[in-house]
């Protein structure tokens, strides 16, 4: 658990949830080469809690869908249990409707050095201006002596091996491939046979790549039929140009440098095959697809809407919704047990859920 995330929670800034209903570091992959994210965390509903509630009492002993949900962080930062990622968040929100609620880490990425230099700059002129007032420039060195052993850490030691895009992939797959085989003997009720998948931000991105391209679930042997529906929050469908239809327009550029200069790619791969739009084509066999985009969503909600009309040119189940108020690229996940996300999230699964 990250220091911000336990903080909140001694603080008591986090919605309570009864503890004993979390399964907290559940391995799902224990292979040679398994690293420290390859774990997940399963929200158990409430016995009374029930999503399936009706007068029937026959509907007691239905199959309770599994929602796995994929946290964001620009594909080098984040974790499951990170608040401010919004993983705990839907994670509880799917137990308390009585949903089992799955929130999965996986290997990230070390930031570029062109990246990590950049944010260093911004954080560092943010420094500078406290610096200057009180005439300190132990502070602003301080600062990057700090940022320079963070990089060292994440180069050198966080990452063991350099982790590409589809490393990534292949964990949320493996992940799905745990949770079919397992679910039951945490869950009787769950059903392995109706998931949904969620994301936000960069796992918005991996969970939609995942699903249209169909070489991840072939190579695990795991049935597209499973997956029920596709929530996709705030993310990236077009890695060269998701904030403006030019790849050279400024804020385009900006984006490569700060988020995409970090992704590695399979030699002889490009960032236009790890684009989940360009998977979008006629006649194939895809979930329900329901895309959110924060009010204030960093440029992102003009990937999504490019993303949401391909959908509909090839004829395919989407639905688009705007997340207003003052919903942020970032809380659109954090603060998602109290924004409006929530309401369209749990809409799309019972109109999709068997």
């Amino acid at each position: 658990m990250s220091i911000l995330s336990s903080l909140a929670r001694r603080l008591h800034l986090t919605p309570q949830y009864d503890p004993s209903l979390i399964i907290r570091d559940v391995a799902y992959f224990s292979g040679s080469d398994a690293h420290v994210n390859h774990k997940l965390d399963i929200f158990l509903p409430a016995p009374s809690t029930n999503l399936l509630s009706s007068n029937d009492e026959g509907d007691t002993q239905k199959k309770v869908p599994v929602i796995v949900h994929i946290h964001g962080g620009g594909w080098v930062r984040g974790s499951r249990t990170n608040e401010w990622r919004g993983g705990p968040s839907v994670g509880r929100t799917c137990a308390k409707e009585g949903l089992v609620g799955v929130v999965v880490s996986y290997r990230l990425a070390s930031p570029s050095l062109l990246s990590f230099l950049t944010w260093s700059l911004i954080f560092g002129i943010i420094i500078s201006i406290p610096s200057l007032a009180f005439l300190s420039w132990q502070l602003f060195t301080g600062y990057i002596a700090f940022m320079a052993v963070i990089y060292a850490y994440k180069l050198f030691y966080g990452v063991r091996e350099p982790v590409n895009v589809d490393h990534m992939v292949d964990d949320i797959a493996l992940a799905l491939v745990y949770i079919r085989d397992h679910i039951n003997e945490h869950y009787p009720q769950a059903d392995p046979d109706q998931i949904f998948l969620s994301g936000h931000s960069a796992g918005a991105h991996l969970i939609s790549l995942i699903t249209l391209d169909k070489s991840y679930f072939e190579r695990h042997q795991f049935p597209l039929s499973s997956i029920r529906g596709v929530i996709a929050m705030s993310g990236i469908y077009s890695l060269s140009n998701p904030t403006h239809d030019s790849k050279y327009n400024f804020r385009n550029i900006v984006f490569r440098i700060l988020y995409s200069s970090s992704l590695l790619f399979p030699k002889d791969k490009t960032m236009l095959e790890y684009s989940p739009i360009e998977y979008i084509k006629e006649n194939e066999e895809i979930p329900p697809f329901l895309v959110m985009s924060a009010r204030f969503d960093m440029g992102l909600e003009v990937d999504a809407r490019r993303f949401v009309e391909k959908f509909r040119q090839c004829k395919y189940p989407v639905e688009y919704q705007i997340i207003g108020g003052k919903t942020t690229h970032g809380t659109i996940a954090s603060k998602f047990s109290t924004n409006d996300a929530r309401q369209h999230f749990f809409t799309f699964i019972r109109q999709h859920m068997k």
